[in-house]
């Protein structure tokens, strides 16, 4: 008699970590509610920049697919590469121009920088790189003076000049949360922080939406997508620098660096949770990534400084990339000398006492 089987399941097996496409799913589910946030601000110019990004990349991934064995349509990974890139991008880029340099890029990356599964750079940030190397005028910064910087509400200063303009509903969520929850805490908010939460309206997408952002973050890691321990070690170390170094830098006062200035106005939070932790890039033992996000903190300190640069989160997850490859070799030597040292003459031991 012939048996009929329909079901195949890896039960009892499972995997230790989410797959590489879940992740992807996950991201572009995460990143819904900024494309709905583009079309209800009427942000076209950027829904174009996106489009032209999506479809460079969509072309590279078309022309990988036409000449390789596989002749696998990898569209989801091309969607968010693409979608990365345009969020990354000003929006007064010219959207033919981010086509071909994302498509120029991507294929570099492709075919000489070891593919997008195995490249040792971040495709996406390379290619919003290129384009500010173009076009450096166009990634836009908050002018700052240093009196500003000087005081411990650095970013109050923008939402008083109206770079960052108030929502209409400002006033009365900043009064509800001051008499419901900061005041158990004998404390107070000025009005505007919510607005610089909800939409900071900055020309690149990825620096307005910081409250979706943080959502994204909360819901990736509360389901294991990333390992929150690189976030947390980066955020840390960066945010610890502004607030006690960077005063030094503009004769203000040791531990009055404003720490929200730089995580909500130069894409931090964007670039930490769809860059920083981009598959394989990072590190893979405890020790390997503690090191990677005190590292990161350190370059983002130096590169994106308080949190008025245009392109300076970008360019610190490329730097860190590089190191990332030592960090890799430091790691495998270690293992190694784990495995002759410890593990090998356990073996031999047991094979020892088994033949006694």
């Amino acid at each position: 008699m012939k048996n009929t089987f329909e079901l195949v399941s890896l039960h009892p097996f499972s995997y230790l970590s989410p797959s590489v496409h879940t992740k992807v799913y996950a991201m572009l589910i995460v990143l819904v509610p900024q494309l709905f946030m583009l079309f209800w601000t009427e942000s076209w110019h950027s829904l174009w920049i996106l489009l032209g990004a999506c479809v460079a990349s969509f072309a590279v991934t078309g022309i990988d697919c036409a000449f390789t064995k596989s002749r696998v349509f990898d569209w989801l990974s091309a969607l968010l590469r693409g979608l990365i890139i345009g969020f990354l991008i000003p929006s007064t880029y010219p959207p033919v121009s981010v086509f071909f340099v994302a498509f120029c890029v991507l294929l570099i990356t492709k075919y000489f920088l070891g593919g997008f599964t195995h490249a040792w750079v971040n495709p996406a940030a390379l290619t919003v790189a290129v384009c500010w190397l173009l076009s450096t005028h166009l990634f836009p910064a908050f002018s700052l003076q240093t009196v500003d910087l000087q005081g411990k509400n650095a970013a109050l200063m923008l939402i008083q000049n109206g770079t960052i303009p108030p929502i209409p509903l400002d006033a009365r969520i900043t009064s509800f949360f001051n008499n419901t929850v900061f005041s158990l805490f004998g404390v107070s908010i000025p009005e505007g922080y919510v607005s610089l939460l909800w939409d900071s309206h900055s020309v690149i997408p990825a620096f307005r939406f910081n409250m979706l952002t943080l959502l994204a973050s909360i819901f990736l890691i509360s389901l294991d997508m990333f390992s929150a321990l690189i976030p947390a070690i980066y955020l840390l170390v960066y945010c610890l620098l502004v607030r006690f170094l960077a005063p030094v830098f503009y004769d203000g006062m040791v531990g009055q660096g404003d720490m929200l200035l730089a995580l909500f106005t130069s894409g931090t939070l964007f670039c930490t949770l769809f860059l920083l932790q981009w598959y394989g890039t990072t590190p893979v033992t405890r020790a390997g990534k503690i090191c990677y996000g005190f590292l990161a903190g350190v370059v983002a300190f130096f590169v994106v400084g308080v949190g008025d640069s245009g392109a300076g989160s970008v360019f610190t997850v490329l730097v860190i990339n590089v190191i990332s490859p030592l960090i890799h070799a430091v790691e495998m030597a270690s293992e190694r000398h784990y495995l002759h040292a410890v593990l090998l003459p356990r073996v031999q031991s047991f094979k020892d006492g088994q033949n006694a």
